[in-house]
């Protein structure tokens, strides 16, 4: 059984590599699991087991967050950055996914939380 002080620390760990991969302009979690010297199942298996969701949901949850506080931020910032700051291969790709996660697209996102 996992401690309390031992999930915060593999969460932490695994939100701080999501956001370094974000970067580096592309979020892999099997490099991740690599990181942690464990495959990209026994990842996914460990963040469920944790938090009740995927490792992939997990790390898109980072991404959203991160894209939120561009887009809130950096006005003049324009999408297609934002997505590729957040680890996105396109805009569009982005675009699907934050509408998905948050029920707007980016761009009612940005103009519509100041």
């Amino acid at each position: 059984m996992l401690t309390s002080d031992t999930h915060n620390t593999f969460i932490t760990q695994f939100s701080k590599a999501v956001t370094l991969h974000m970067t580096q302009g592309h979020v892999s979690l099997v490099a991740i699991a690599g990181e942690f010297h464990i495959t990209r199942g026994q990842l996914n298996r460990r963040v469920k087991a944790e938090l009740g969701i995927t490792a992939q949901q997990l790390a898109l949850n980072i991404r959203i967050e991160q894209a939120k506080l561009l887009l809130t931020s950096h006005r003049d910032l324009p999408i297609a950055d934002v997505a590729f700051q957040c680890g996105f291969d396109d805009a569009t790709s982005f675009t699907r996914a934050f509408h998905r996660a948050t029920g707007c697209s980016p761009s009612h996102y940005k103009n519509n939380n100041k």
